[in-house]
């Protein structure tokens, strides 16, 4: 019988330190720095800058892209809607597959006038929707604010989980550019890389352009979670030196 515990105990520990050193892998925690204090420090993150910028493209190029992205409404999805624009070569090539969840349906309308537009044809791309619930009203409650975040944890899961496998074994990212239910949505996406193992979302987020001198609040939270953190201003990458800097991309 004690010999048996003792198996139990050491199955247990071995499950835990396996998961533990996933966290690791998945987390981007370890790859944060200390600020930037010179010029050297901006130039060698420059140099960094475009390696990565071609590492996207070399990575977007080869097969059809699946790809989520969130529609917050408001400004927010203004800026998501001048990405996808910008980056339609990208983003909009045919063949490739977006998840795109959105809280509004005027979000949803003006995503549709965007594909229907002349960047593609909207049979050459695959788009499939997905209704989320905001996480925090403007100028609600602290209490309405907590209840509205648990709905939106227990719901945007069932949808988490449905993108994740859709887009598993493929060419993938997750695009964020805000607001606050996009912390659910990368914290959701972590914790299922966590536990499915050998599996990585790519978690992109584009911090908001009116953000020069320091971070949002999702953008601080993101900060933590994000695979990829871009920021369209220089000055913020004092603030978050993990950041990469691109120049404006809105």
């Amino acid at each position: 019988m004690g010999l048996n515990i003792t198996y139990l105990f050491a199955i247990i520990i071995l499950v835990i330190s396996v998961f533990l050193a996933r966290a690791l892998f998945v987390l981007p925690f370890y790859r944060l720095n200390y600020n930037c204090t010179d010029n050297n420090d901006i130039t060698n993150n420059n140099v960094s800058d475009e390696i990565t910028r071609k590492k996207i493209e070399q990575f977007t190029s080869k097969r059809p892209l699946n790809a989520f992205i969130y529609l917050g409404s408001g400004g927010h999805t203004g800026e998501m809607l001048r990405i996808l624009s910008n980056f339609n070569e990208t983003l909009l090539k045919k063949g490739n597959t977006l998840h795109v969840g959105y809280s509004d349906e005027q979000s949803h309308e003006k995503f549709e006038n965007l594909i229907k537009s002349s960047f593609t044809s909207y049979k050459d791309i695959n788009v499939k929707y997905y209704k989320f619930i905001k996480a925090r009203e403007v100028n609600a409650g602290y209490l309405k604010s907590l209840e509205s975040i648990i709905r939106t944890l227990l719901s945007s899961f069932i949808n988490i989980i449905e993108i994740k496998f859709e887009m598993m074994g493929k060419p993938h990212l997750v695009l964020l550019n805000g607001p606050g239910t996009c912390c659910i949505i990368a914290l959701w996406f972590k914790v299922l890389d966590i536990l499915l193992l050998f599996t990585s979302s790519h978690i992109i987020y584009i911090e908001s352009l009116a953000r020069i001198n320091s971070l949002s609040m999702t953008g601080k939270i993101l900060y933590l979670l994000a695979d990829l953190f871009v920021v369209q201003w220089e000055e913020l990458i004092r603030v978050a030196p993990r950041a990469k800097h691109f120049g404006i991309l809105v």
